[in-house]
Protein backbone atom coordinates (compact mmCIF):
# COMPACT_ATOMS: atom_id res chain seq x y z
CA UNK A 1 0.00 0.00 0.00
CA UNK A 2 2.95 2.61 0.38
CA UNK A 3 4.51 1.55 -2.89
CA UNK A 4 0.80 2.52 -4.18
CA UNK A 5 0.55 5.66 -2.61
CA UNK A 6 4.12 6.91 -3.55
CA UNK A 7 3.27 6.15 -7.52
CA UNK A 8 0.29 7.92 -6.87
CA UNK A 9 2.22 11.12 -5.13
CA UNK A 10 3.82 11.56 -8.46
CA UNK A 11 1.57 13.28 -10.57
CA UNK A 12 0.57 15.18 -7.28
CA UNK A 13 4.37 16.43 -7.61
CA UNK A 14 4.26 16.88 -11.03
CA UNK A 15 1.44 19.50 -11.15
CA UNK A 16 3.13 21.24 -8.02
CA UNK A 17 6.35 21.98 -10.40
CA UNK A 18 4.23 22.90 -13.70
CA UNK A 19 2.11 25.25 -11.12
CA UNK A 20 5.24 26.80 -9.62
CA UNK A 21 6.34 27.35 -13.28
CA UNK A 22 3.82 29.41 -14.57
CA UNK A 23 4.48 33.60 -14.88
CA UNK A 24 7.77 31.97 -16.71
CA UNK A 25 8.73 31.21 -19.93
CA UNK A 26 12.06 30.47 -21.20
CA UNK A 27 12.42 31.40 -25.53
CA UNK A 28 15.34 29.64 -27.11
CA UNK A 29 17.45 31.94 -29.46
CA UNK A 30 19.35 31.70 -32.69
CA UNK A 31 22.45 33.65 -33.44
CA UNK A 32 22.63 35.05 -36.97
CA UNK A 33 24.83 37.00 -39.61
CA UNK A 34 24.16 40.10 -41.59
CA UNK A 35 26.31 41.22 -44.30
CA UNK A 36 27.32 44.58 -43.59
CA UNK A 37 28.59 46.23 -46.72
CA UNK A 38 30.36 49.44 -44.99
CA UNK A 39 32.03 48.55 -42.23
CA UNK A 40 31.88 52.34 -40.78
CA UNK A 41 27.96 52.06 -41.39
CA UNK A 42 27.72 49.90 -38.03
CA UNK A 43 29.15 53.07 -35.72
CA UNK A 44 27.13 55.25 -37.90
CA UNK A 45 23.98 53.22 -36.83
CA UNK A 46 24.50 52.84 -33.32
CA UNK A 47 24.70 56.71 -33.19
CA UNK A 48 21.87 57.07 -34.54
CA UNK A 49 19.91 54.32 -33.02
CA UNK A 50 21.22 55.72 -29.21
CA UNK A 51 21.15 59.59 -30.45
CA UNK A 52 18.56 60.07 -27.68
CA UNK A 53 20.65 58.80 -25.17
CA UNK A 54 23.84 60.02 -26.03
CA UNK A 55 22.81 63.91 -26.40
CA UNK A 56 23.61 63.98 -30.35
CA UNK A 57 21.71 65.51 -33.28
CA UNK A 58 19.71 62.22 -34.92
CA UNK A 59 18.79 64.13 -38.10
CA UNK A 60 22.28 65.36 -38.79
CA UNK A 61 23.14 61.47 -38.44
CA UNK A 62 21.02 60.60 -40.25
CA UNK A 63 21.82 63.10 -43.20
CA UNK A 64 25.40 61.84 -43.06
CA UNK A 65 23.88 58.08 -44.03
CA UNK A 66 22.26 59.68 -47.03
CA UNK A 67 25.52 61.08 -48.03
CA UNK A 68 27.80 58.06 -47.46
CA UNK A 69 29.78 57.12 -50.87
CA UNK A 70 28.37 54.17 -52.22
CA UNK A 71 31.01 53.27 -54.06
CA UNK A 72 33.10 52.02 -51.02
CA UNK A 73 33.22 48.49 -50.01
CA UNK A 74 34.81 47.72 -46.40
CA UNK A 75 32.60 44.45 -45.75
CA UNK A 76 32.13 43.07 -41.96
CA UNK A 77 29.07 41.09 -40.65
CA UNK A 78 26.87 41.93 -37.47
CA UNK A 79 25.37 39.86 -35.47
CA UNK A 80 21.65 39.35 -33.72
CA UNK A 81 19.57 37.20 -31.86
CA UNK A 82 15.80 36.26 -32.49
CA UNK A 83 13.56 34.15 -31.51
CA UNK A 84 9.85 33.41 -32.01
CA UNK A 85 6.44 35.14 -31.22
CA UNK A 86 2.96 34.58 -32.74
CA UNK A 87 0.45 37.58 -33.15
CA UNK A 88 -3.42 37.15 -33.65
CA UNK A 89 -5.83 34.33 -33.18
CA UNK A 90 -5.40 32.07 -34.99
CA UNK A 91 -1.57 32.72 -34.31
CA UNK A 92 0.61 33.86 -37.10
CA UNK A 93 4.23 33.11 -36.31
CA UNK A 94 7.41 35.50 -36.49
CA UNK A 95 11.13 35.73 -36.07
CA UNK A 96 11.43 38.88 -34.05
CA UNK A 97 15.15 40.31 -33.11
CA UNK A 98 15.14 40.83 -29.27
CA UNK A 99 16.25 44.45 -28.70
CA UNK A 100 17.20 45.62 -25.32
CA UNK A 101 17.96 49.29 -26.59
CA UNK A 102 14.48 49.99 -28.47
CA UNK A 103 11.63 49.65 -27.11
CA UNK A 104 8.76 48.96 -30.07
CA UNK A 105 7.54 45.83 -31.43
CA UNK A 106 6.86 45.81 -34.81
CA UNK A 107 6.66 43.20 -37.85
CA UNK A 108 5.65 43.44 -42.08
CA UNK A 109 1.83 43.64 -42.62
CA UNK A 110 0.30 42.18 -45.34
CA UNK A 111 -0.51 45.73 -47.00
CA UNK A 112 2.82 46.46 -46.77
CA UNK A 113 4.04 47.56 -50.54
CA UNK A 114 7.68 47.84 -49.91
CA UNK A 115 9.86 44.88 -52.45
CA UNK A 116 11.07 43.77 -49.30
CA UNK A 117 8.38 42.71 -47.30
CA UNK A 118 7.69 40.10 -49.39
CA UNK A 119 10.78 38.10 -48.38
CA UNK A 120 9.39 37.71 -44.64
CA UNK A 121 6.30 36.52 -42.79
CA UNK A 122 3.47 39.49 -42.96
CA UNK A 123 1.19 40.18 -40.78
CA UNK A 124 -2.59 39.68 -41.76
CA UNK A 125 -4.98 41.78 -39.22
CA UNK A 126 -8.17 40.44 -41.67
CA UNK A 127 -6.91 36.79 -40.62
CA UNK A 128 -7.39 37.48 -36.69
CA UNK A 129 -10.89 37.06 -34.69
CA UNK A 130 -8.88 39.00 -31.42
CA UNK A 131 -7.71 42.14 -34.14
CA UNK A 132 -9.08 45.25 -32.61
CA UNK A 133 -9.48 48.57 -34.50
CA UNK A 134 -8.22 51.48 -33.72
CA UNK A 135 -10.32 55.02 -34.02
CA UNK A 136 -8.33 57.29 -35.25
CA UNK A 137 -8.09 61.09 -33.65
CA UNK A 138 -10.66 63.27 -34.31
CA UNK A 139 -10.74 65.19 -37.99
CA UNK A 140 -8.88 61.79 -38.91
CA UNK A 141 -10.50 59.35 -41.84
CA UNK A 142 -7.39 56.63 -40.74
CA UNK A 143 -4.83 55.58 -37.72
CA UNK A 144 -2.10 57.71 -38.29
CA UNK A 145 1.10 55.86 -39.53
CA UNK A 146 4.49 56.08 -37.30
CA UNK A 147 7.61 56.56 -38.90
CA UNK A 148 10.82 55.27 -37.01
CA UNK A 149 14.09 55.73 -38.16
CA UNK A 150 16.92 53.39 -37.33
CA UNK A 151 20.66 53.92 -38.52
CA UNK A 152 19.80 51.09 -41.28
CA UNK A 153 16.95 52.59 -42.61
CA UNK A 154 12.95 53.69 -41.50
CA UNK A 155 9.85 52.03 -41.23
CA UNK A 156 6.89 53.16 -41.12
CA UNK A 157 4.01 51.42 -39.41
CA UNK A 158 0.46 51.43 -38.30
CA UNK A 159 -0.32 50.84 -34.63
CA UNK A 160 -2.43 47.54 -33.97
CA UNK A 161 -4.11 45.85 -30.94
CA UNK A 162 -3.93 42.16 -31.17
CA UNK A 163 -2.95 39.21 -28.72
CA UNK A 164 0.60 38.09 -28.60
CA UNK A 165 1.88 34.75 -27.37
CA UNK A 166 5.04 34.88 -26.09
CA UNK A 167 6.76 31.33 -25.46
CA UNK A 168 3.92 29.77 -23.60
CA UNK A 169 2.82 33.53 -22.09
CA UNK A 170 -0.10 35.03 -23.88
CA UNK A 171 -1.54 38.75 -23.38
CA UNK A 172 -4.91 40.11 -24.74
CA UNK A 173 -5.17 43.69 -26.32
CA UNK A 174 -0.98 44.18 -26.74
CA UNK A 175 -0.18 47.36 -29.16
CA UNK A 176 2.66 46.94 -31.80
CA UNK A 177 2.87 48.52 -35.18
CA UNK A 178 2.44 47.05 -38.85
CA UNK A 179 4.81 48.00 -41.05
CA UNK A 180 3.32 49.38 -44.06
CA UNK A 181 6.82 50.84 -45.77
CA UNK A 182 10.32 49.32 -45.18
CA UNK A 183 13.17 50.21 -46.90
CA UNK A 184 15.57 48.11 -48.54
CA UNK A 185 18.16 47.93 -45.28
CA UNK A 186 15.48 45.81 -43.59
CA UNK A 187 16.77 42.62 -45.80
CA UNK A 188 17.91 40.44 -42.51
CA UNK A 189 16.69 37.00 -41.61
CA UNK A 190 14.25 38.13 -38.93
CA UNK A 191 11.01 39.84 -40.06
CA UNK A 192 10.54 42.46 -37.04
CA UNK A 193 11.91 43.97 -33.78
CA UNK A 194 10.88 43.37 -30.42
CA UNK A 195 11.98 45.99 -28.06
CA UNK A 196 12.17 45.53 -24.71
CA UNK A 197 13.58 48.84 -23.29
CA UNK A 198 11.14 50.75 -21.65
CA UNK A 199 8.42 52.82 -22.17
CA UNK A 200 9.74 56.46 -22.16
CA UNK A 201 11.46 55.42 -25.43
CA UNK A 202 8.55 54.21 -27.66
CA UNK A 203 6.79 55.61 -30.38
CA UNK A 204 3.27 57.25 -29.29
CA UNK A 205 0.33 54.93 -29.34
CA UNK A 206 2.66 52.04 -28.54
CA UNK A 207 3.65 50.06 -25.02
CA UNK A 208 6.12 47.61 -25.22
CA UNK A 209 4.93 43.88 -24.54
CA UNK A 210 6.88 43.11 -21.75
CA UNK A 211 5.66 46.09 -19.77
CA UNK A 212 2.35 44.99 -20.85
CA UNK A 213 2.55 41.60 -19.34
CA UNK A 214 3.78 43.46 -15.89
CA UNK A 215 1.17 46.10 -15.81
CA UNK A 216 -1.32 42.88 -15.70
CA UNK A 217 0.59 41.08 -13.26
CA UNK A 218 1.20 37.98 -15.54
CA UNK A 219 5.21 37.08 -14.52
CA UNK A 220 5.56 35.57 -11.13
CA UNK A 221 8.86 38.33 -11.32
CA UNK A 222 9.05 41.10 -13.72
CA UNK A 223 12.28 40.84 -15.04
CA UNK A 224 14.03 39.34 -18.25
CA UNK A 225 17.19 37.26 -18.34
CA UNK A 226 19.39 36.74 -21.99
CA UNK A 227 21.82 33.84 -22.06
CA UNK A 228 23.81 33.99 -25.13
CA UNK A 229 26.93 32.26 -26.40
CA UNK A 230 28.36 31.45 -29.81
CA UNK A 231 26.22 29.14 -30.77
CA UNK A 232 22.35 30.84 -30.21
CA UNK A 233 21.05 31.20 -26.08
CA UNK A 234 17.60 31.69 -24.57
CA UNK A 235 15.52 34.47 -23.50
CA UNK A 236 13.76 33.94 -20.37
CA UNK A 237 10.69 35.90 -19.35
CA UNK A 238 9.83 36.08 -15.52
CA UNK A 239 11.86 33.81 -12.73
CA UNK A 240 12.39 30.05 -12.71
CA UNK A 241 11.33 28.94 -9.30
CA UNK A 242 13.67 26.55 -7.60
CA UNK A 243 16.65 27.40 -9.93
CA UNK A 244 19.77 28.64 -8.41
CA UNK A 245 21.78 30.01 -11.64
CA UNK A 246 21.01 33.37 -10.22
CA UNK A 247 21.63 32.92 -6.36
CA UNK A 248 24.86 34.62 -7.29
CA UNK A 249 23.68 37.08 -9.36
CA UNK A 250 25.53 40.44 -8.79
CA UNK A 251 23.24 43.58 -8.95
CA UNK A 252 24.06 46.78 -9.93
CA UNK A 253 21.24 49.57 -9.84
CA UNK A 254 20.22 51.58 -12.57
CA UNK A 255 21.54 55.13 -13.20
CA UNK A 256 18.48 56.68 -15.10
CA UNK A 257 15.27 54.97 -14.71
CA UNK A 258 14.31 55.25 -18.49
CA UNK A 259 17.51 53.55 -19.81
CA UNK A 260 18.96 50.15 -18.93
CA UNK A 261 22.07 51.69 -17.89
CA UNK A 262 24.90 51.00 -15.19
CA UNK A 263 27.21 53.14 -13.66
CA UNK A 264 30.85 52.75 -16.01
CA UNK A 265 33.88 53.07 -13.04
CA UNK A 266 37.20 52.49 -14.90
CA UNK A 267 38.69 49.73 -17.10
CA UNK A 268 41.60 47.60 -16.07
CA UNK A 269 43.56 45.96 -18.33
CA UNK A 270 46.93 43.59 -18.08
CA UNK A 271 50.10 44.75 -19.55
CA UNK A 272 51.45 41.31 -19.98
CA UNK A 273 49.67 41.14 -23.49
CA UNK A 274 50.23 44.74 -24.93
CA UNK A 275 53.63 45.59 -26.65
CA UNK A 276 55.64 48.63 -25.10
CA UNK A 277 55.32 50.13 -28.61
CA UNK A 278 51.11 49.72 -28.02
CA UNK A 279 51.64 51.08 -24.95
CA UNK A 280 53.79 54.02 -25.51
CA UNK A 281 51.70 54.75 -28.40
CA UNK A 282 48.14 54.89 -26.42
CA UNK A 283 50.05 57.08 -23.88
CA UNK A 284 50.64 60.04 -26.43
CA UNK A 285 49.40 63.14 -25.66
CA UNK A 286 47.39 63.88 -28.52
CA UNK A 287 44.75 62.48 -26.88
CA UNK A 288 43.25 64.55 -24.23
CA UNK A 289 41.60 63.10 -21.49
CA UNK A 290 41.27 64.28 -17.93
CA UNK A 291 44.36 64.23 -15.82
CA UNK A 292 45.09 60.92 -13.87
CA UNK A 293 42.78 59.11 -16.40
CA UNK A 294 45.32 56.14 -17.00
CA UNK A 295 47.87 55.39 -14.85
CA UNK A 296 49.66 51.90 -13.90
CA UNK A 297 48.43 49.93 -11.08
CA UNK A 298 50.76 47.94 -8.31
CA UNK A 299 49.53 44.55 -10.00
CA UNK A 300 51.27 45.52 -13.79
CA UNK A 301 48.09 46.72 -15.06
CA UNK A 302 46.81 49.71 -16.91
CA UNK A 303 43.54 51.43 -15.41
CA UNK A 304 41.78 53.93 -17.00
CA UNK A 305 39.10 56.08 -15.22
CA UNK A 306 35.82 55.91 -17.14
CA UNK A 307 33.51 57.38 -14.38
CA UNK A 308 30.91 57.11 -17.09
CA UNK A 309 27.30 55.84 -17.84
CA UNK A 310 26.68 52.60 -19.83
CA UNK A 311 23.40 51.46 -21.85
CA UNK A 312 23.57 47.71 -22.09
CA UNK A 313 22.02 46.88 -25.84
CA UNK A 314 21.17 43.38 -26.70
CA UNK A 315 20.60 44.05 -30.24
CA UNK A 316 24.14 46.05 -31.40
CA UNK A 317 27.15 44.18 -32.14
CA UNK A 318 29.79 46.55 -30.80
CA UNK A 319 30.79 48.87 -27.69
CA UNK A 320 30.71 52.56 -28.43
CA UNK A 321 33.32 54.43 -26.74
CA UNK A 322 33.94 58.35 -25.71
CA UNK A 323 36.10 58.68 -29.09
CA UNK A 324 38.80 59.14 -26.78
CA UNK A 325 38.98 56.21 -25.13
CA UNK A 326 38.40 54.26 -27.92
CA UNK A 327 41.84 55.95 -29.70
CA UNK A 328 43.20 55.22 -26.55
CA UNK A 329 41.79 51.22 -26.04
CA UNK A 330 42.69 51.01 -29.94
CA UNK A 331 45.63 51.77 -29.30
CA UNK A 332 46.76 49.38 -26.87
CA UNK A 333 45.39 45.83 -28.88
CA UNK A 334 47.43 47.52 -31.77
CA UNK A 335 43.88 48.47 -34.44
CA UNK A 336 43.55 51.47 -35.86
CA UNK A 337 42.30 54.59 -34.26
CA UNK A 338 39.12 54.10 -35.07
CA UNK A 339 38.71 50.47 -34.66
CA UNK A 340 37.37 49.36 -38.58
CA UNK A 341 40.88 47.83 -39.26
CA UNK A 342 42.44 45.35 -36.66
CA UNK A 343 44.44 42.25 -37.57
CA UNK A 344 42.23 38.98 -36.71
CA UNK A 345 45.58 37.45 -34.81
CA UNK A 346 44.37 39.80 -31.92
CA UNK A 347 41.51 37.57 -30.96
CA UNK A 348 44.76 34.56 -30.37
CA UNK A 349 46.80 37.33 -28.72
CA UNK A 350 45.04 40.69 -27.61
CA UNK A 351 44.73 41.76 -23.65
CA UNK A 352 41.72 41.01 -21.63
CA UNK A 353 39.73 44.41 -20.66
CA UNK A 354 37.75 44.21 -17.53
CA UNK A 355 35.09 46.55 -17.04
CA UNK A 356 34.67 47.65 -13.25
CA UNK A 357 30.55 48.92 -13.24
CA UNK A 358 28.52 50.14 -10.04
CA UNK A 359 28.70 52.07 -7.21
CA UNK A 360 29.18 51.57 -3.51
CA UNK A 361 28.10 48.14 -2.71
CA UNK A 362 26.48 47.19 -6.35
CA UNK A 363 29.66 46.71 -8.19
CA UNK A 364 30.65 43.76 -10.25
CA UNK A 365 33.37 43.13 -13.10
CA UNK A 366 33.15 41.96 -16.56
CA UNK A 367 36.10 40.85 -18.07
CA UNK A 368 35.92 41.25 -22.11
CA UNK A 369 38.37 39.17 -24.06
CA UNK A 370 40.00 39.31 -27.14
CA UNK A 371 38.03 36.82 -28.72
CA UNK A 372 34.56 39.03 -28.15
CA UNK A 373 35.97 42.13 -29.13
CA UNK A 374 37.53 41.43 -32.49
CA UNK A 375 34.69 40.90 -35.07
CA UNK A 376 35.03 39.58 -38.55
CA UNK A 377 33.16 37.92 -41.02
CA UNK A 378 35.99 34.81 -41.49
CA UNK A 379 37.22 35.86 -44.84
CA UNK A 380 40.82 36.62 -44.72
CA UNK A 381 40.78 39.18 -47.31
CA UNK A 382 38.12 41.13 -44.96
CA UNK A 383 40.21 41.21 -42.47
CA UNK A 384 38.64 42.04 -38.96
CA UNK A 385 37.42 45.05 -36.80
CA UNK A 386 37.44 46.22 -33.30
CA UNK A 387 34.04 46.25 -31.20
CA UNK A 388 35.58 49.66 -29.40
CA UNK A 389 34.24 51.82 -31.49
CA UNK A 390 34.23 55.79 -31.29
CA UNK A 391 31.18 57.85 -30.61
CA UNK A 392 28.96 60.49 -28.17
CA UNK A 393 30.02 62.57 -25.87
CA UNK A 394 33.19 61.98 -22.57
CA UNK A 395 31.05 59.76 -20.05
CA UNK A 396 28.73 57.81 -22.48
CA UNK A 397 29.01 54.24 -23.15
CA UNK A 398 26.97 51.70 -24.89
CA UNK A 399 27.88 47.79 -24.22
CA UNK A 400 26.57 45.77 -26.88
CA UNK A 401 26.74 41.83 -27.42
CA UNK A 402 30.52 41.63 -26.20
CA UNK A 403 29.12 42.35 -22.44
CA UNK A 404 26.65 39.42 -23.59
CA UNK A 405 28.50 36.54 -23.91
CA UNK A 406 29.19 33.52 -21.60
CA UNK A 407 26.80 34.42 -18.79
CA UNK A 408 23.26 35.88 -17.95
CA UNK A 409 22.22 39.09 -17.90
CA UNK A 410 18.90 40.10 -15.79
CA UNK A 411 16.65 43.04 -16.38
CA UNK A 412 14.98 44.01 -13.14
CA UNK A 413 12.07 46.14 -13.83
CA UNK A 414 10.83 46.73 -10.28
CA UNK A 415 13.72 46.99 -8.46
CA UNK A 416 15.23 49.44 -11.32
CA UNK A 417 18.61 47.01 -11.57
CA UNK A 418 20.73 44.60 -13.87
CA UNK A 419 21.91 41.50 -12.39
CA UNK A 420 25.02 39.20 -13.52
CA UNK A 421 25.67 35.88 -13.08
CA UNK A 422 27.55 33.00 -14.48
CA UNK A 423 25.78 30.58 -17.27
CA UNK A 424 24.39 27.57 -14.77
CA UNK A 425 23.24 23.94 -16.21
CA UNK A 426 20.64 24.26 -13.91
CA UNK A 427 18.70 25.77 -15.97
CA UNK A 428 19.19 23.70 -19.18
CA UNK A 429 18.28 20.57 -16.88
CA UNK A 430 14.72 22.26 -15.63
CA UNK A 431 14.33 22.85 -19.47
CA UNK A 432 14.96 19.19 -20.14
CA UNK A 433 12.63 17.74 -17.79
CA UNK A 434 9.04 19.96 -18.87
CA UNK A 435 10.55 19.65 -22.27
CA UNK A 436 8.93 16.58 -23.42
CA UNK A 437 5.59 17.69 -21.46
CA UNK A 438 5.20 20.98 -22.63
CA UNK A 439 7.36 21.64 -25.89
CA UNK A 440 5.77 23.90 -28.41
CA UNK A 441 5.93 25.35 -31.80
CA UNK A 442 7.16 22.91 -34.83
CA UNK A 443 9.52 23.69 -37.20
CA UNK A 444 9.15 26.44 -40.10
CA UNK A 445 6.72 24.54 -42.94
CA UNK A 446 8.29 25.16 -46.98
CA UNK A 447 5.82 28.50 -47.22
CA UNK A 448 7.50 29.98 -44.50
CA UNK A 449 10.46 29.23 -44.98
CA UNK A 450 10.62 30.45 -48.86
CA UNK A 451 10.27 33.50 -47.42
CA UNK A 452 13.70 33.96 -45.68
CA UNK A 453 16.96 35.59 -47.27
CA UNK A 454 19.56 32.91 -47.30
CA UNK A 455 22.40 34.94 -49.34
CA UNK A 456 23.04 37.00 -46.47
CA UNK A 457 22.70 35.31 -43.42
CA UNK A 458 23.93 32.51 -41.72
CA UNK A 459 22.80 30.48 -39.08
CA UNK A 460 25.15 28.85 -36.03
CA UNK A 461 23.26 25.90 -35.26
CA UNK A 462 21.77 22.70 -37.29
CA UNK A 463 17.79 22.05 -36.40
CA UNK A 464 15.41 25.09 -37.64
CA UNK A 465 13.36 23.22 -35.34
CA UNK A 466 15.48 24.21 -32.66
CA UNK A 467 14.24 27.73 -32.94
CA UNK A 468 10.76 26.87 -31.23
CA UNK A 469 9.75 28.03 -28.37
CA UNK A 470 10.69 25.66 -25.26
CA UNK A 471 7.77 26.46 -22.81
CA UNK A 472 8.00 25.62 -18.92
CA UNK A 473 4.45 26.60 -18.11
CA UNK A 474 1.37 25.41 -19.90
CA UNK A 475 -0.09 26.65 -22.58
CA UNK A 476 -3.68 26.63 -23.92
CA UNK A 477 -2.06 23.69 -26.55
CA UNK A 478 -1.66 21.47 -23.42
CA UNK A 479 -4.70 22.67 -21.38
CA UNK A 480 -6.48 18.89 -21.69
CA UNK A 481 -3.15 17.29 -20.22
CA UNK A 482 -4.11 20.10 -17.26
CA UNK A 483 -7.47 18.87 -16.51
CA UNK A 484 -6.59 15.65 -16.41
CA UNK A 485 -4.29 16.21 -13.79
CA UNK A 486 -6.79 18.01 -12.07
CA UNK A 487 -9.38 15.50 -12.04
CA UNK A 488 -6.44 12.82 -10.97
CA UNK A 489 -5.41 14.97 -7.88
CA UNK A 490 -9.36 14.78 -6.78
CA UNK A 491 -8.86 10.80 -7.12
CA UNK A 492 -5.58 10.92 -4.94
CA UNK A 493 -7.47 12.97 -2.49
CA UNK A 494 -10.64 11.23 -1.98
CA UNK A 495 -8.19 7.88 -2.16
CA UNK A 496 -6.24 9.16 0.97
CA UNK A 497 -9.34 10.31 2.84
CA UNK A 498 -10.57 7.00 2.65
CA UNK A 499 -7.76 5.18 3.99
Amino acid sequence: MRKLRTILLVPLMVQSALAALRGYTSISLRRGKIFVRHRAQVRHNMLSKHAYFLGINRHHMLEKRSTRNPQAYDPTTTLFYAGYISLGTPPQRFLVNFDSGSADLWVPSSRCASPICQTHAQFNSSNSISSKQRHPRRGYAHEENISIEYGTGMVSIEPTNDSLRWGSLHAANVSFGQATLMTPDFDAQFDGLFGLAFPSLSSPGLEPPFFNLAKNKQLNSNQFSFTLDEHGGRLDLGKLPGATAHSKTAWVKLVQPQFWAVHLDSIEVSVNHISPKNIIYALQSDIQLLPGSLYATPKNKIKLEADGIALLDSGTTTILCPPAMATRINRLIGATDDGLHAACAISTTGPTFVFNIGQGKHRHSIKISPHQYILGDGIASHGCMSAFQPGGPQDKWIFGLPFFANHTITFDIDNGQIGFSSINSELSSYKQIFKSIVEDDEPLNASESSKRVPNIFTLDSDSEADIGVINATISAKHQPIHIMFNIFTFLIIIFFVVE
